[in-house]
Protein backbone atom coordinates (compact mmCIF):
# COMPACT_ATOMS: atom_id res chain seq x y z
CA UNK A 1 0.00 0.00 0.00
CA UNK A 2 2.82 2.39 0.86
CA UNK A 3 4.46 1.82 -2.53
CA UNK A 4 1.19 2.45 -4.37
CA UNK A 5 0.52 5.58 -2.34
CA UNK A 6 4.00 6.80 -3.20
CA UNK A 7 3.25 6.25 -6.89
CA UNK A 8 0.19 8.48 -6.53
CA UNK A 9 2.22 11.06 -4.63
CA UNK A 10 4.94 11.17 -7.27
CA UNK A 11 2.36 11.43 -10.06
CA UNK A 12 0.65 14.29 -8.23
CA UNK A 13 3.97 16.07 -7.77
CA UNK A 14 4.76 15.77 -11.47
CA UNK A 15 1.29 17.09 -12.28
CA UNK A 16 1.77 20.09 -9.97
CA UNK A 17 5.16 20.93 -11.45
CA UNK A 18 3.87 20.57 -15.01
CA UNK A 19 0.87 22.81 -14.48
CA UNK A 20 2.86 25.46 -12.64
CA UNK A 21 5.49 25.34 -15.39
CA UNK A 22 2.85 26.55 -17.83
CA UNK A 23 2.97 29.94 -16.09
CA UNK A 24 6.60 30.58 -17.01
CA UNK A 25 5.84 32.73 -20.04
CA UNK A 26 5.93 36.17 -18.39
CA UNK A 27 8.39 37.81 -16.06
CA UNK A 28 7.69 38.32 -12.38
CA UNK A 29 3.99 38.36 -11.47
CA UNK A 30 2.39 40.22 -14.36
CA UNK A 31 0.95 37.12 -15.99
CA UNK A 32 -2.78 36.68 -16.10
CA UNK A 33 -5.60 35.60 -18.35
CA UNK A 34 -7.15 32.18 -18.70
CA UNK A 35 -3.86 30.32 -18.38
CA UNK A 36 -3.20 31.88 -14.99
CA UNK A 37 -6.68 30.84 -13.86
CA UNK A 38 -6.02 27.27 -14.95
CA UNK A 39 -2.66 27.23 -13.21
CA UNK A 40 -4.21 28.58 -10.03
CA UNK A 41 -7.03 26.05 -9.75
CA UNK A 42 -5.35 23.01 -11.29
CA UNK A 43 -2.18 23.74 -9.33
CA UNK A 44 -4.11 23.78 -6.05
CA UNK A 45 -5.77 20.53 -7.11
CA UNK A 46 -2.38 18.97 -7.73
CA UNK A 47 -1.09 20.09 -4.35
CA UNK A 48 -4.19 18.63 -2.70
CA UNK A 49 -3.53 15.33 -4.48
CA UNK A 50 0.07 15.49 -3.32
CA UNK A 51 -1.03 15.94 0.29
CA UNK A 52 -3.52 13.11 -0.14
CA UNK A 53 -0.75 10.76 -1.23
CA UNK A 54 1.37 11.80 1.73
CA UNK A 55 -1.54 11.17 4.11
CA UNK A 56 -2.04 7.73 2.56
CA UNK A 57 1.57 6.90 3.28
CA UNK A 58 1.22 8.03 6.89
CA UNK A 59 -2.01 6.08 7.32
CA UNK A 60 -0.40 2.90 6.00
CA UNK A 61 2.52 3.48 8.36
CA UNK A 62 0.14 3.48 11.33
CA UNK A 63 -0.66 7.16 11.83
CA UNK A 64 -4.32 6.33 12.44
CA UNK A 65 -7.50 8.35 12.11
CA UNK A 66 -5.81 11.74 11.74
CA UNK A 67 -3.95 10.66 8.60
CA UNK A 68 -7.09 9.00 7.21
CA UNK A 69 -9.10 12.17 7.80
CA UNK A 70 -6.46 14.31 6.08
CA UNK A 71 -6.31 11.93 3.13
CA UNK A 72 -10.09 11.88 2.71
CA UNK A 73 -10.37 15.66 2.85
CA UNK A 74 -7.54 16.42 0.42
CA UNK A 75 -8.70 13.70 -1.98
CA UNK A 76 -12.13 15.31 -2.34
CA UNK A 77 -10.55 18.78 -2.59
CA UNK A 78 -8.37 17.64 -5.50
CA UNK A 79 -11.39 16.59 -7.57
CA UNK A 80 -13.46 19.59 -6.50
CA UNK A 81 -10.81 22.12 -7.47
CA UNK A 82 -10.65 20.68 -10.99
CA UNK A 83 -14.38 21.28 -11.30
CA UNK A 84 -14.10 24.81 -9.90
CA UNK A 85 -11.25 25.57 -12.31
CA UNK A 86 -13.23 24.32 -15.30
CA UNK A 87 -16.16 26.53 -14.30
CA UNK A 88 -13.81 29.50 -14.07
CA UNK A 89 -12.46 28.84 -17.55
CA UNK A 90 -16.02 28.59 -18.87
CA UNK A 91 -16.70 32.06 -17.44
CA UNK A 92 -19.46 30.73 -15.20
CA UNK A 93 -20.19 31.95 -11.73
CA UNK A 94 -17.34 30.37 -9.84
CA UNK A 95 -17.77 27.97 -6.99
CA UNK A 96 -14.28 28.95 -5.87
CA UNK A 97 -11.61 27.22 -3.89
CA UNK A 98 -13.16 28.29 -0.59
CA UNK A 99 -16.36 26.30 -1.13
CA UNK A 100 -14.47 23.18 -2.18
CA UNK A 101 -12.05 23.49 0.74
CA UNK A 102 -15.02 23.90 3.09
CA UNK A 103 -16.39 20.59 1.80
CA UNK A 104 -13.03 18.97 2.48
CA UNK A 105 -12.90 20.39 5.99
CA UNK A 106 -16.42 19.08 6.65
CA UNK A 107 -15.30 15.60 5.58
CA UNK A 108 -12.17 15.98 7.70
CA UNK A 109 -14.24 16.55 10.82
CA UNK A 110 -16.77 13.88 9.91
CA UNK A 111 -14.04 11.23 9.71
CA UNK A 112 -13.47 11.60 13.46
CA UNK A 113 -17.19 11.10 14.17
CA UNK A 114 -18.12 8.13 12.00
CA UNK A 115 -16.27 4.89 11.37
CA UNK A 116 -13.40 4.82 8.87
CA UNK A 117 -15.47 2.58 6.59
CA UNK A 118 -18.35 5.06 6.53
CA UNK A 119 -15.91 7.94 6.01
CA UNK A 120 -14.46 6.08 3.03
CA UNK A 121 -17.94 5.71 1.56
CA UNK A 122 -18.59 9.43 1.99
CA UNK A 123 -15.25 10.25 0.39
CA UNK A 124 -16.06 7.95 -2.53
CA UNK A 125 -19.41 9.69 -3.00
CA UNK A 126 -17.69 13.09 -2.97
CA UNK A 127 -15.17 11.94 -5.56
CA UNK A 128 -17.91 10.58 -7.80
CA UNK A 129 -19.91 13.81 -7.63
CA UNK A 130 -16.98 16.19 -8.19
CA UNK A 131 -15.42 14.07 -10.94
CA UNK A 132 -18.75 13.85 -12.78
CA UNK A 133 -19.34 17.59 -12.45
CA UNK A 134 -15.80 18.23 -13.68
CA UNK A 135 -16.29 15.98 -16.71
CA UNK A 136 -19.55 17.72 -17.62
CA UNK A 137 -18.00 21.16 -17.18
CA UNK A 138 -14.97 20.31 -19.33
CA UNK A 139 -17.34 19.25 -22.11
CA UNK A 140 -19.17 22.59 -22.09
CA UNK A 141 -18.21 25.45 -24.39
CA UNK A 142 -16.02 27.41 -24.72
CA UNK A 143 -13.68 25.10 -22.82
CA UNK A 144 -14.96 22.02 -24.60
CA UNK A 145 -13.83 23.36 -27.99
CA UNK A 146 -10.15 23.34 -27.01
CA UNK A 147 -7.71 20.49 -27.51
CA UNK A 148 -6.96 18.63 -24.32
CA UNK A 149 -10.39 18.96 -22.78
CA UNK A 150 -11.52 15.68 -24.31
CA UNK A 151 -8.79 13.92 -22.36
CA UNK A 152 -9.91 15.71 -19.20
CA UNK A 153 -13.57 14.88 -19.86
CA UNK A 154 -12.96 11.18 -20.44
CA UNK A 155 -10.54 10.87 -17.54
CA UNK A 156 -12.86 12.51 -15.05
CA UNK A 157 -15.84 10.62 -16.45
CA UNK A 158 -14.14 7.23 -16.10
CA UNK A 159 -12.91 8.15 -12.62
CA UNK A 160 -16.46 9.12 -11.64
CA UNK A 161 -17.80 5.84 -13.04
CA UNK A 162 -15.20 3.86 -11.08
CA UNK A 163 -16.30 5.51 -7.86
CA UNK A 164 -19.97 4.98 -8.70
CA UNK A 165 -19.21 1.26 -9.12
CA UNK A 166 -17.56 1.27 -5.69
CA UNK A 167 -20.67 2.86 -4.21
CA UNK A 168 -22.94 0.34 -5.95
CA UNK A 169 -20.92 -2.55 -4.54
CA UNK A 170 -21.11 -1.03 -1.07
CA UNK A 171 -24.87 -0.73 -1.40
CA UNK A 172 -25.10 -4.37 -2.47
CA UNK A 173 -22.67 -6.19 -0.17
CA UNK A 174 -21.39 -3.64 2.37
CA UNK A 175 -18.05 -1.91 2.91
CA UNK A 176 -15.88 -5.03 2.99
CA UNK A 177 -14.72 -4.74 -0.67
CA UNK A 178 -13.35 -1.26 0.05
CA UNK A 179 -11.05 -2.41 2.84
CA UNK A 180 -10.12 -5.92 1.66
CA UNK A 181 -7.69 -6.72 -1.20
CA UNK A 182 -9.38 -6.63 -4.58
CA UNK A 183 -10.31 -4.49 -7.57
CA UNK A 184 -12.11 -1.93 -5.40
CA UNK A 185 -9.66 -1.86 -2.51
CA UNK A 186 -7.56 1.08 -1.38
CA UNK A 187 -4.58 -0.37 -3.25
CA UNK A 188 -6.52 -0.55 -6.52
CA UNK A 189 -7.91 2.93 -5.97
CA UNK A 190 -4.37 4.28 -5.52
CA UNK A 191 -3.40 2.86 -8.91
CA UNK A 192 -6.52 4.26 -10.57
CA UNK A 193 -5.83 7.67 -9.00
CA UNK A 194 -2.23 7.67 -10.23
CA UNK A 195 -3.35 6.84 -13.77
CA UNK A 196 -6.06 9.51 -13.62
CA UNK A 197 -3.54 12.12 -12.47
CA UNK A 198 -1.23 11.19 -15.34
CA UNK A 199 -4.00 11.62 -17.91
CA UNK A 200 -5.13 14.90 -16.34
CA UNK A 201 -1.54 16.10 -16.65
CA UNK A 202 -1.55 15.34 -20.38
CA UNK A 203 -4.86 17.13 -20.84
CA UNK A 204 -3.74 20.12 -18.78
CA UNK A 205 -0.53 20.52 -20.79
CA UNK A 206 -2.41 20.46 -24.09
CA UNK A 207 -5.06 22.81 -22.76
CA UNK A 208 -2.60 25.26 -21.24
CA UNK A 209 -0.74 25.75 -24.50
CA UNK A 210 -3.90 27.17 -26.08
CA UNK A 211 -4.92 29.48 -23.25
CA UNK A 212 -3.97 33.14 -23.34
CA UNK A 213 -1.70 34.36 -20.55
CA UNK A 214 -2.14 38.05 -21.33
CA UNK A 215 -3.95 39.76 -18.47
CA UNK A 216 -7.10 41.69 -19.31
CA UNK A 217 -6.87 45.52 -19.32
CA UNK A 218 -7.91 46.99 -16.01
CA UNK A 219 -6.55 44.12 -13.93
CA UNK A 220 -3.64 44.46 -11.52
CA UNK A 221 -1.55 42.02 -13.54
CA UNK A 222 -2.07 44.11 -16.68
CA UNK A 223 -1.06 47.30 -14.85
CA UNK A 224 2.05 45.66 -13.39
CA UNK A 225 3.19 44.65 -16.85
CA UNK A 226 2.43 48.07 -18.36
CA UNK A 227 4.34 49.86 -15.59
CA UNK A 228 7.35 47.59 -16.00
CA UNK A 229 7.46 48.14 -19.75
CA UNK A 230 7.21 51.92 -19.36
CA UNK A 231 9.87 51.82 -16.64
CA UNK A 232 12.24 49.97 -18.97
CA UNK A 233 11.71 52.65 -21.62
CA UNK A 234 12.31 55.54 -19.20
CA UNK A 235 15.41 53.94 -17.70
CA UNK A 236 16.86 53.34 -21.16
CA UNK A 237 16.27 57.01 -22.04
CA UNK A 238 17.17 58.74 -18.75
CA UNK A 239 19.05 56.24 -16.59
CA UNK A 240 16.51 56.44 -13.76
CA UNK A 241 12.88 57.35 -13.07
CA UNK A 242 10.60 58.64 -10.36
CA UNK A 243 7.95 56.38 -8.88
CA UNK A 244 4.94 58.27 -7.55
CA UNK A 245 2.64 56.35 -5.21
CA UNK A 246 -0.80 57.88 -4.73
CA UNK A 247 -3.42 56.89 -2.17
CA UNK A 248 -6.98 58.03 -1.50
CA UNK A 249 -7.05 58.01 2.33
CA UNK A 250 -10.85 58.25 2.39
CA UNK A 251 -11.32 55.18 0.20
CA UNK A 252 -12.66 52.94 2.98
CA UNK A 253 -15.09 55.67 4.02
CA UNK A 254 -16.28 56.01 0.41
CA UNK A 255 -16.89 52.27 0.20
CA UNK A 256 -18.83 52.31 3.47
CA UNK A 257 -20.92 55.36 2.61
CA UNK A 258 -21.63 54.36 -0.99
CA UNK A 259 -20.58 50.96 -2.33
CA UNK A 260 -17.61 48.82 -3.26
CA UNK A 261 -18.21 49.68 -6.91
CA UNK A 262 -18.08 53.40 -6.09
CA UNK A 263 -14.76 52.91 -4.33
CA UNK A 264 -13.42 51.02 -7.33
CA UNK A 265 -14.63 53.82 -9.62
CA UNK A 266 -12.90 56.46 -7.49
CA UNK A 267 -9.63 54.53 -7.45
CA UNK A 268 -9.68 54.12 -11.20
CA UNK A 269 -10.43 57.86 -11.54
CA UNK A 270 -7.37 58.57 -9.40
CA UNK A 271 -5.24 56.44 -11.72
CA UNK A 272 -6.65 58.25 -14.76
CA UNK A 273 -5.95 61.62 -13.12
CA UNK A 274 -2.33 60.66 -12.48
CA UNK A 275 -2.04 59.46 -16.07
CA UNK A 276 -3.44 62.79 -17.32
CA UNK A 277 -0.97 64.76 -15.22
CA UNK A 278 2.10 62.75 -16.29
CA UNK A 279 2.04 62.61 -20.09
CA UNK A 280 5.65 61.41 -20.19
CA UNK A 281 4.95 58.38 -18.00
CA UNK A 282 2.32 55.80 -17.13
CA UNK A 283 0.03 55.06 -14.20
CA UNK A 284 -1.85 52.00 -12.99
CA UNK A 285 -3.16 50.10 -9.99
CA UNK A 286 -0.70 47.20 -9.66
CA UNK A 287 -1.64 46.37 -6.06
CA UNK A 288 -4.76 46.77 -3.94
CA UNK A 289 -5.95 50.36 -3.33
CA UNK A 290 -2.69 51.89 -4.56
CA UNK A 291 -1.95 53.95 -7.67
CA UNK A 292 1.60 53.74 -9.01
CA UNK A 293 3.04 56.05 -11.64
CA UNK A 294 6.42 56.07 -13.35
CA UNK A 295 7.79 59.23 -14.96
CA UNK A 296 11.01 61.03 -15.72
CA UNK A 297 12.76 62.99 -12.98
CA UNK A 298 12.57 66.29 -14.89
CA UNK A 299 9.43 67.48 -13.08
CA UNK A 300 9.72 68.44 -9.42
CA UNK A 301 7.47 66.58 -6.93
CA UNK A 302 5.61 69.79 -6.01
CA UNK A 303 4.72 70.43 -9.64
CA UNK A 304 3.70 66.79 -10.04
CA UNK A 305 1.36 67.01 -7.03
CA UNK A 306 -0.27 70.21 -8.27
CA UNK A 307 -0.85 68.74 -11.72
CA UNK A 308 -2.32 65.54 -10.26
CA UNK A 309 -4.64 67.43 -7.92
CA UNK A 310 -5.97 69.55 -10.79
CA UNK A 311 -6.55 66.47 -12.92
CA UNK A 312 -8.17 64.74 -9.93
CA UNK A 313 -10.60 67.62 -9.45
CA UNK A 314 -11.57 67.42 -13.12
CA UNK A 315 -12.15 63.69 -12.83
CA UNK A 316 -14.37 64.19 -9.78
CA UNK A 317 -16.40 66.73 -11.72
CA UNK A 318 -16.88 64.21 -14.52
CA UNK A 319 -18.12 61.68 -11.95
CA UNK A 320 -20.64 64.20 -10.66
CA UNK A 321 -19.03 64.41 -7.24
CA UNK A 322 -19.25 67.71 -5.34
CA UNK A 323 -16.57 66.56 -2.91
CA UNK A 324 -12.94 66.17 -3.98
CA UNK A 325 -11.25 63.68 -1.61
CA UNK A 326 -7.71 64.37 -0.52
CA UNK A 327 -4.77 62.51 -2.02
CA UNK A 328 -1.52 61.44 -0.39
CA UNK A 329 1.79 61.08 -2.20
CA UNK A 330 5.00 59.13 -1.75
CA UNK A 331 8.05 59.22 -4.00
CA UNK A 332 10.98 56.96 -4.82
CA UNK A 333 13.79 57.08 -7.34
CA UNK A 334 14.72 53.80 -9.01
CA UNK A 335 17.24 52.92 -11.68
CA UNK A 336 16.16 49.36 -12.51
CA UNK A 337 12.93 47.61 -13.38
CA UNK A 338 13.62 45.21 -10.51
CA UNK A 339 13.60 48.21 -8.18
CA UNK A 340 10.10 49.08 -9.34
CA UNK A 341 9.02 45.46 -8.91
CA UNK A 342 10.32 45.48 -5.35
CA UNK A 343 8.28 48.60 -4.57
CA UNK A 344 5.11 47.03 -5.95
CA UNK A 345 5.66 43.83 -4.00
CA UNK A 346 6.25 45.79 -0.81
CA UNK A 347 2.62 46.96 -0.89
CA UNK A 348 3.14 50.39 0.67
CA UNK A 349 0.48 50.86 3.39
CA UNK A 350 -2.25 53.36 2.62
CA UNK A 351 -2.36 56.39 4.93
CA UNK A 352 -5.68 57.16 6.59
CA UNK A 353 -5.28 60.92 6.42
CA UNK A 354 -2.81 63.66 5.60
CA UNK A 355 -0.27 63.94 2.83
CA UNK A 356 3.05 62.11 2.81
CA UNK A 357 6.11 62.87 0.77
Amino acid sequence: MIVLALVSTIAAAVFALTVLFLAHGRRDDDRGGARAEMVRYFGMSALAALLCGAMNVLEAAGAGTAAAAGGNATNVMAAGLLWAGARRLNLRRTVGAIGVVATGIFLLGLTFVVSLEDATVLKTAGLAVFALLGAVECAHRPLGDLRGTRVLTWTLGVFAAYNVVRLAVVAAVGTAPLVEPGRLSAEATAIVSAVAIAFVTVGAVRLGRQLDDRPSPGTRAHDRGALRREAARLIAAHGRLRVTVVHVPELDLIRTAHSIDRGREMLRAAADAVDDALPDGAAGIPVRDTVFAVSSVKTAPDETEDAIRRAWARRMDLLGSDDVPDLSFQYSLVSTVDGLSALMKRRIPRPRSGTLR
